[in-house]
């Protein structure tokens, strides 16, 4: 979502003065740099849907915080993937193997 459109600099002193607005609109996809004094200070980018889906099951107990933590990064996922060997079958050929055995 906020890919799609460009980043809108804000001075520090527009966001005091338009904080509501600025936080609705980055929550509606939007993106914002802050400046101070035409200096980089920080961004407003939109929540990310995976993270606050993630969020949301912590908080109503589907997920749990610990496991959650001691999963992976995403900039470890590319170190711990290995390409399967020629030949061999697919992981989720596998499980629906092994499905239809427990129902057959």
């Amino acid at each position: 979502m906020a890919d799609d459109m460009p980043n809108k600099h804000i001075t520090i002193r527009e966001l005091q003065r338009n904080a509501a607005d600025v936080f609705d609109r980055a929550r509606h996809g939007e993106a914002f740099i802050v400046t101070r004094r035409g200096e980089i200070v920080g961004r407003i980018m939109p929540p990310d849907p995976e993270e606050e889906a993630v969020e949301q099951a912590i908080a109503v107990g589907v997920l749990d915080a610990a496991v959650v933590d001691a999963l992976p990064t995403t900039a470890e996922l590319p170190r711990m993937r290995e390409p399967s060997p020629a030949g061999t079958r697919l992981g989720s050929e596998a499980i629906i193997s092994l499905r239809e055995d427990e129902q057959g």
